[in-house]
């Protein structure tokens, strides 16, 4: 029997669909890793999202184990992007140049007012370098990065305002709304103005007083929303930017642009204030060093430089995880205590022993208060604040560990998987303090080799800010009170968190009891 023409032709047509199809779903470089296909518009995006949407790193990881592969290929939209998902692999990307660029993501654009890429984070290139060092460089001056008695100073006072205003519940308006009748505080929102006033006084000199705080719990909402809104690979809004106008509610558009402009607003009003009275020549605090480079440039047309929009992103690269990822990293920490009230009893009978009770905890004392120190370290490791890190891209064609890695190709790091990997820490389920110290009980730091503010030229700029002033407010506080759910709650359920950019537990209330 012979085929006619027309038979002929819809085979090859047919045949020829189908390959184009099979390319579509399973095409990839040459020597690229192994991974799902590419399902229109979302790519491995929406494989990952059937697999786990809550928890998109759980996703990675349960990539990497059904393909048997710590580095797993796939494409999210129309970015090739590979998941690296092991300790040794995901340290060697941190550490290597060629892999320190970021995407263009739309997520990181939906922060600014016109769209463009503006701030440290999601930047990179030439621009990125000079203003990354230069804000690095002078807010160390005022402290940012490095031990600073005054700084440590409004800080301890800071904390003081917090104990005071735990103990003896709201003075003023704002502040009913996350502390009740009862005594109960709401987490993290109870902490929001803490962790904001240090930085403040890092970037103008100036904390806001008790009184006149209400702005930064406020800001401080905005910025979660923004967390908890987002994912950690940018959202589908990355991916496929025109659905905000088919769903702007859907794809959380509307909320996670109106939450950032809420917070760049508050910052525009701290940058406005000091430009006010800003007097050229003389320096008060960093932003006055910032203006007087502004006045000296103009404006790039491709790129950015020293200009009003990239100051403004630039301080909310810094501002953003002081008052939101700070804050929520200790909220999950109470939860860990209440679930390990020994743990708790343990530090409180280190800090009794070496500081006692006539003044709160400094950083001289950190080094002999090892437990302390090692039960926030293994806070930051057990729950790790960003789970798949800030993504990176390589910028040129380069391997890793045997595989090609087109320049362009997105790299996402599974922060979580590797300070969770059993071969590196034992019992990585488990929350154990003593894990970084000796059979004498003093810290190592050699056994913490988690990276929970990244490494390399992209390490969190934030982290020595951040690491002393969880510090301090942790130890403050564990001096102070102990913790107790109501009556009526249950036990926190670990289970229950959510993953945005960050993972966050949902906001729950909690009694400081004063020892």
């Amino acid at each position: 029997m012979f085929l006619t023409p027309t038979i002929l032709l819809w085979t090859v047509v047919v045949g020829l669909v189908a390959f184009r199809c099979y390319r579509y779903l399973y095409g990839r470089p040459p020597n690229f890793p192994k991974g799902p296909p590419r399902l229109p518009l979302l790519g491995g995006y929406g494989v990952m999202l059937m697999i786990n949407y809550k928890h998109l790193h759980k996703a990675a990881a349960w990539l990497s184990s059904f393909y048997k592969t710590n580095i797993v290929g796939l494409h999210l939209g129309e970015y090739e992007t590979v998941l690296v998902n092991d300790f040794d692999t995901v340290k060697e990307v941190l550490n290597r140049v060629e892999f320190d660029n970021r995407p263009d993501l739309f997520l990181a654009r939906m922060r600014e007012k016109n769209f463009q890429r503006r701030g440290i984070f999601f930047t990179d290139g030439p621009d990125w370098k000079e203003q990354r060092w230069f804000i690095l460089r002078y807010l160390r001056d005022y402290g940012f990065g490095r031990r600073f008695d005054e700084l440590e100073a409004e800080t301890s006072s800071e904390i003081g305002n917090l104990i005071e205003m735990i103990r003896y519940g709201a003075k003023y308006d704002h502040e009913r709304e996350f502390i009740d009748r009862d005594g109960f505080v709401k987490c993290p929102n109870v902490l929001f103005g803490c962790f904001a006033n240090a930085f403040l006084h890092v970037l103008s000199g100036e904390r806001m007083d008790r009184a006149e705080a209400a702005p930064l719990f406020e800001t401080g909402k905005h910025a979660m929303v923004f967390q908890r809104l987002g994912d950690d690979y940018g959202t589908v809004l990355s991916l496929i930017p025109w659905l905000r106008h088919l769903f702007p509610n859907g794809t959380h558009y509307n909320q996670i642009r109106k939450a950032s402009m809420g917070v760049n607003a508050f910052i525009e009003t701290v940058i406005q204030k000091n430009l006010a009275s800003y007097e050229e020549g003389h320096a008060r605090c960093f932003l006055d060093l910032y203006f007087q480079e502004m006045k000296k440039t103009e404006p790039k047309e491709n790129g950015f430089g020293f200009q009003y929009d990239q100051l403004v992103l630039g301080v909310v690269d810094f501002f953003f995880p002081a008052i939101s990822g700070a804050t929520t990293q200790m909220a999950m920490l109470f939860e860990r205590l209440l679930l390990n009230p020994e743990v708790l009893a343990k530090m409180q009978a280190e800090i009794d022993d070496v500081v006692g009770h006539g003044r709160l905890p400094s950083l001289d004392d950190r080094i002999n208060l090892p437990y302390t120190e090692a039960t926030l370290r293994e806070a930051m490791r057990i729950d790790t604040l960003v789970p798949s890190g800030i993504a990176h891209v390589a910028q040129q064609d380069t391997t890793l560990r045997g595989y090609d890695i087109p320049k362009g190709t997105i790299l996402m790091l599974g922060l979580d998987a590797m300070h969770n990997q059993r071969d590196v820490w034992g019992d990585p389920d488990v929350f154990r303090p003593e894990r970084f110290l000796d059979l004498k009980g003093r810290l190592v730091l050699a056994k913490d080799v988690s990276v929970p503010f990244g490494a390399g030229k992209r390490l969190c700029a934030g982290e020595t800010f951040a690491r002393n002033t969880l510090f301090l407010v942790l130890a403050g506080l564990v001096q102070n009170f102990n913790l107790r759910l109501r009556p009526t709650d249950k036990k926190p359920d670990l289970g229950a968190r959510s993953t945005g950019v960050i993972i966050s537990p949902a906001d729950f209330w909690v009694k400081f009891e004063p020892r």
